[in-house]
């Protein structure tokens, strides 16, 4: 008799529930050599849409996952045996983390419908732009760097595959920000038959946070490359106004030297920055009413 896939899931299953009633001194290592969980210790996901169990070991909170159809990670409290069901993933879009030191978080790594291709972490001294392009290249990013917590990364992550851009099914490409583990500006473009470059481009957007980002407008930049005599890179500006009234909406402050003859608003320590519209319209970069991201991501969709 040929046992079909669902019915070994399913004793696999069965196998692992009976473990996870033993005394058994790595509970998930099994469900994670099995494929079915990675491991990021010292994070959270938050969400308002979570089921929580208490007095749960490790493996029986994974099986629980498991149990639920849609459920994509679990976070697991050391202290008291806390057990949170997620229906989102660490790469979900808007999903909000935090850094725990008493919380593990176990996630499905093929339950996500997109795929991390950039993390960048604001205030290191890596430039983003020459990271994204692949003509520099960051320390290793630790594990928890898919993670857009503020403080789990203290580098670049680079996913390997944008350099097989072109042979890639994209689709969509996500453009996101995030401070203190929340979202806080996202941008969508049309990825087909894009490239590492042009895929930002006002041509290609389909949706951001700014309602007001009009794609009929002039915009002076809007482009990864944008200013580069400036480090200005990822570069949403909609006019010059002699510095003091340059308007815009968002833009990467690249670690390098900026020359003299640069605007001021350029000249910030503690590079890269991520700098952006708090508004739902354009400001100015000098004295407007902008915010400073901790954490820029940049996923890809596939067909």
């Amino acid at each position: 008799m040929v046992l079909s896939q669902s019915t070994i899931y399913k004793g696999k299953r069965l196998f692992l529930f009976l473990l996870s009633l033993v005394t058994f001194p790595k509970p998930c290592i099994l469900l994670q050599e099995d494929g079915y969980f990675l491991q990021l210790s010292r994070l959270r996901l938050r969400s308002p849409h979570q089921l929580s169990f208490s007095l749960f070991k490790e493996t029986q909170c994974c099986l629980r996952c498991l149990q639920y159809t849609g459920c994509k990670s679990v976070n697991f409290d050391m202290r008291d045996g806390r057990c949170e069901i997620n229906f989102f993933g660490p790469q979900s879009h808007g999903v909000k983390t935090e850094v725990n030191q008493t919380w593990v978080l176990y996630y499905k790594p093929n339950a996500e419908d997109r795929e991390l291709m950039l993390r960048a972490t604001a205030g290191n001294g890596i430039s983003v732009r020459d990271t994204w392009l692949g003509t520099t290249k960051p320390p290793p990013a630790e594990d928890a760097c898919i993670s857009m917590a503020t403080g789990a990364c203290s580098t670049h992550y680079r996913n390997p595959k944008i350099d097989l851009w072109n042979t890639l099914p994209i689709v969509q490409v996500f453009l996101e920000l995030y401070k203190e583990g929340s979202l806080v500006m996202f941008m969508t473009f049309n990825g087909t038959a894009s490239n590492i470059e042009n895929w930002m481009s006002p041509s290609r957007l389909l949706s951001s946070s700014w309602t007001k980002l009009s794609l009929d407008a002039h915009f002076t930049y809007f482009s990864l490359t944008g200013d580069s005599y400036c480090s200005c890179v990822f570069l949403i500006q909609q006019s010059y106004g002699e510095c003091v009234n340059d308007t815009g909406w968002f833009v990467v402050l690249d670690p390098f030297l900026t020359p003299p003859d640069c605007c001021k608003w350029s000249y910030l320590p503690e590079k890269p920055k991520f700098v952006y519209s708090m508004d739902d319209n354009m400001t100015t970069f000098q004295d407007g009413h902008v915010g400073f991201a901790d954490v820029l991501a940049l996923y890809v969709k596939y067909e």
